[in-house]
């Protein structure tokens, strides 16, 4: 006997919900926003502009193992990487922008703060793509330049590299995003 498709509620859901959106365009509606389960983020909107019908509409359907970590269990180990990496990836921004309002008022982080700052992008570069590979050597070179101006106490330093990191995010997700 086959297990039913986990995925089948939510294509359901949306394919429901897909279907009353061309209803309301045949009718000449204009679209809004539709919340749908958890898993499925959507956006739809439709209006007039510039005397034309514009229409944005964004899905992204994650599957339930990633949608819910905490209440599916993931047996799929590339999903698994996949909510590990958003999760480190989420943990690694909110302490980067509490390193910069610190560096901000001409302070320094604890070092407990600036030891998981470093061990957080180290375990970033472990989920870095290949093509990734120029861009986080940079990266972890500023660093590791970050740690020795907290170690030597050089403020201008320390905000000058906290700058440099954020240049290297940027034009990391220009080019690779």
């Amino acid at each position: 006997m086959q297990d039913k498709d986990p995925n089948e509620a939510l294509r359901l859901e949306l394919a429901g919900h897909l279907e009353d959106l061309a209803r309301r365009l045949r009718q000449g509606e204009g679209g809004e926003d539709i919340k749908l389960s958890a898993g499925v983020d959507a956006y739809f909107h439709i209006k007039q502009k510039k005397g034309r019908l514009a229409a944005k509409v964004s899905i992204k359907w994650l599957p339930p193992a990633y949608a819910t970590p905490d209440l599916v269990p993931c047996k799929d180990e590339g999903l698994q990487q996949l909510a590990s990496f958003k999760e480190v990836k989420k943990r690694l921004n909110g302490l980067f922008r509490e390193l910069q309002k610190i560096a901000g008022q001409g302070e320094f982080p604890p070092e407990a703060k600036l030891q998981e700052f470093v061990a957080l992008s180290q375990e970033f570069n472990h989920f870095a793509e290949p093509e990734w590979q120029a861009e986080m050597q940079v990266y972890l070179e500023h660093v590791a330049n970050l740690e020795l101006a907290w170690k030597h106490r050089q403020l201008e330093m320390w905000q000058h590299e906290l700058q440099d990191l954020q240049n290297q995010m940027i034009t990391c997700h220009r080019e690779h995003k």
